[in-house]
């Protein structure tokens, strides 16, 4: 009797539910769950009335210009007589001066200049007279200048070489195919024949556009027709239906334990 008794209080303290903790904070049940509720309305109408602190009122005042000046009404204005009779410093003076060019800046030349005495008199030397000669024909053809100032003289044999057969037969230009034909113009002339040639039964049967009728909605390509499943093999397609004897791989045979 006494074994009941105690296991009949142990189950019944396991029974019990367990108690929280006074630090405990219950999860909230969503993320716009909120700890307070919202304020309502007050019982006489009016709403709630919100009472802010003097710096969040100050805060909360927009924000005044420093020395701002709107936009003048127009391009003309008043002039104050204190302005008019003002009288500017050595220092605004200079700074009013405009700036003063180089001593070595020139002035872009005129496309009419005047040519000096001296130039109109001068006589050229022969170093310049030799210059402004020009190149010599042969001069050009048997000195060939390379992109480093390299100089490559054609010798006198070269000159008087005479080409081969072979060479003057390889140098002529390679012919057209005898049936390469030219581009043909735009416009050309048809031929009597073609204007007055006449389409005969087969053409005039494929040119027909295809009926409505002829078209069959319940066509099935993947049936057999009767004639297909009674037909007998040649003995050429048997011999070409064999697999080849080298790529063949016998079975590996295993024993059975």
């Amino acid at each position: 009797m006494s074994v009941k008794n105690e296991g009949y209080s142990r189950i019944d303290w396991l029974s019990k539910a367990k108690r929280t903790q006074p630090e405990f904070q219950e999860d909230r049940r969503s993320v716009y769950w909120v700890d307070r509720l919202p304020p309502t309305p007050q019982r006489d109408g009016k709403t709630t009335e919100f009472v802010t602190s003097s710096r969040l009122e100050a805060l909360s005042q927009p924000r005044q210009p420093v020395y701002y000046k709107g936009d003048r009404p127009g391009p003309i204005w008043p002039v104050r007589r204190s302005a008019m009779n003002a009288e500017c410093s050595a220092r605004l003076e200079q700074l009013g001066k405009p700036k003063t060019l180089n001593n070595q800046y020139y002035f872009d030349r005129s496309a009419y200049m005047m040519v000096t005495r001296g130039a109109q008199s001068a006589e050229p030397s022969t170093r310049l007279q030799q210059l402004s000669q020009p190149l010599a024909r042969k001069q050009v053809q048997e000195y060939k200048e390379s992109a480093w100032g390299q100089t490559f003289p054609v010798s006198e044999n070269s000159k008087k070489a005479i080409a081969s057969a072979r060479v003057e037969q390889l140098a002529e230009s390679k012919a057209y195919h005898k049936a390469f034909q030219n581009e043909r113009p735009v416009q050309w002339d048809v031929p009597e024949g073609a204007l007055k040639a006449g389409a005969n039964l087969r053409l005039q049967q494929l040119s027909r556009p295809r009926s409505r009728t002829m078209i069959k909605d319940d066509y099935d390509p993947y049936k057999v027709s009767p004639a297909a499943r009674r037909v007998h093999a040649t003995p050429r397609i048997e011999e070409l239906c064999v697999p080849i004897a080298r790529k063949v791989r016998p079975k590996k045979a295993t024993g059975q334990q």
